[in-house]
Parts: C-alpha cells; sequence; structure tokens
C-alpha cells in the first residue's frame, strides 16, 4: 500500500485546531468535544490519512498483524507459529499483539497495526456487536476473524458447536450417570466460541442428568463412578485432572501436552496449519470468505 501524504500537521491546518486537539482524537484520549473529534475524524478519513510508522526490516514485502487474547493458551501460540509458516515464502512479515482480553486495547492493536502499514489482520476477537463492526469498516485492508466469529468479517475455524455436540455424543455412548459441564469462561459474556461450545453440549446432552461448573473450587475430588466430567478446553480438563482423581476427562483444543506426557483425556483436534494459510489466502485475496475446518475425535491412553 502506498503511503498516504496527509500528515497529522495538516489535519490539524485543515480543521483550524492544534495538532494536539488532533492527536486526542485520532489516539481516543478525553479532554476534547465531541463535535470537534468527530470533525477531525471525518477529516483524517476522508484524505485518508494513515500514521506511518517505520518498520526496522526493509526486506520483507509486507506485514501482517495477528492480534490475539495471549500466549497463556497453546491454541494461540500455535496459530502463530503456523501463519509464520505461512507468510515466510511469500516473504511477509508477522506483528503480534496481545489484547489480554481487554476490548479497548483490542481496539487500539487494530489501529496501531493499521497505522503500522499491516496488510491485513489476522484477529482473535473479544469485541463483538454492531459499534464494533462499524469500527473495522473505518479500515481499508482486510481483517480475517479466526476462533471467535465477528458477523461482518471473514471467518476460518471450525464450528465449535458441531465439536463439542459429537463429543458429548461420544461421551453419552459410554452411558455415564451423571455428567459435569466445566467451563469457567462461562462466567465471561464475551467468550463467543466458548459459548457455542456450550450450546452443543446442551443439544447432545438429552435427558442424561447434568450439573453446570464454572469455578475449579466447585470441582469435587471425588465423584461417582460413572461421572464424566466435560471441559470447554484442555487446560481446565487439565486442572481438574489433577483434582478430581479417577474421574474421566475429556477436553477440546488438542494440545500437545496430552500427548507428551500421555495423558488420558480425550480431546477435539483440528488443522491448525490449514487454518492458518487459509487465513492468510483470505488476507491475500486468494481464499474463500468463510472457511469451516473439520475438527476430529482425539482419544488419549496413558
Amino acid at each position: 500500500m502506498k503511503p498516504l501524504k496527509i500528515t497529522s500537521s495538516q489535519i490539524a491546518r485543515i480543521c483550524n485546531v492544534s495538532q494536539g486537539t488532533v492527536d486526542r482524537a485520532l489516539n481516543n484520549r478525553p479532554d476534547i468535544k465531541a463535535e470537534t473529534k468527530h470533525k477531525i475524524l471525518e477529516v483524517a478519513k476522508q484524505y485518508g490519512y494513515r500514521e506511518q510508522i517505520n518498520t526496522p526490516n526493509d526486506e520483507i514485502a509486507g506485514q501482517i498483524g495477528i492480534v490475539v487474547f495471549n500466549l497463556n493458551n497453546e491454541y494461540f501460540s500455535e496459530l502463530i507459529t503456523e501463519i509464520e509458516y505461512a507468510i515466510r515464502e511469500i516473504k511477509f512479515g508477522a506483528v503480534v499483539m496481545m489484547t489480554h482480553y481487554d476490548k479497548q486495547y483490542e481496539i487500539e492493536c487494530i489501529r496501531n497495526l493499521y497505522n503500522m502499514g499491516v496488510k491485513g489482520i489476522i484477529l482473535c476477537s473479544v469485541n463483538n456487536g454492531a459499534e464494533f463492526e462499524n469500527y473495522l469498516k473505518l479500515f481499508d485492508i482486510p481483517i480475517v476473524a479466526v476462533g471467535n466469529r465477528v458477523k461482518s468479517l471473514p471467518y476460518v475455524g471450525i464450528d465449535d458447536f458441531a465439536a463439542m455436540k459429537e463429543m458429548t455424543e461420544k461421551v453419552l455412548k459410554d452411558k455415564p450417570e451423571n455428567i459435569v459441564y466445566f467451563s469457567p469462561a462461562l462466567n465471561y459474556a464475551d467468550a463467543y466460541a466458548q459459548r457455542l461450545r456450550y450450546e452443543g453440549f446442551l443439544s447432545a446432552v438429552g435427558h442424561t442428568k447434568y450439573s453446570v461448573v464454572t469455578e475449579i473450587e466447585d470441582i469435587k475430588e471425588s465423584y461417582d463412578e460413572k461421572t464424566t466430567i466435560i471441559c470447554s478446553n484442555d487446560y481446565y480438563a487439565l486442572k481438574v485432572y489433577f483434582k478430581a482423581k479417577g474421574v474421566k476427562v475429556v477436553g477440546f483444543d488438542n494440545i500437545k501436552h496430552l500427548e507428551a506426557y500421555k495423558i488420558p483425556i480425550d480431546s477435539v483436534g483440528y488443522p491448525m496449519a490449514e487454518i492458518a494459510n487459509a487465513a492468510v489466502d483470505i488476507i491475500r485475496g486468494n481464499g474463500r470468505e468463510n472457511v469451516i475446518v473439520k475438527h476430529v475425535m482425539i482419544e488419549h491412553k496413558e
């Protein structure tokens, strides 16, 4: 993308305000009148303002931004690794930002990546809704949602509802007398993929006795023999496995620790490389608008 010539000082002259006022408007800072902020943003949009930030490597063909929650979950570190593999051969680089589940900071991350001149953004979003979608429309670069869907964006990932439904149906074949669904993420209104997994569980559980637990403190150290605990991701499953001795535990995401340490937690797996490649293809204008990758049921034995 060609550098844009208009500067913040030129916007200040056009709007007849100080450069500091322009800076407050462009960076969503306080102490600025609403009408002044609106005028500045409209002028910036009209003239295609884009802050220029120098990047350290002039040899790469371009950069792709990646926005994730954090690196605590292996899902995100594996996604970033596979994206890097996917863009290496086309001489692209990656700029990674972590939101730590902070909605406002996610908005700032997207703007900062845009200002850096990235060619597109792969977004694991904690935001959603019409206001956020209108915000994303301000950017003239492709943005792809991975993991959590954003209605107006292309999406790449699995069908979380269908995957958890299938896992629950698999558990039911062993005829458990009681099922516990464990998901601390249900405490957060914006954990969209996690809520889809919960809905998939509910659609399959039927008349089997079940309870829902959202705090690890409420997981018992022992349960009846015919109890199965279904966890909405593998990190939750690991916590439960080491606390509730002897109970059957299943998870979701198929993290590498399960196989590496021979931990008998069944899980849901999916090809992360395929997800990464599909997202990069959409950024480059070569892919479909939405790509649903097929999940698989994984059994881990001691």
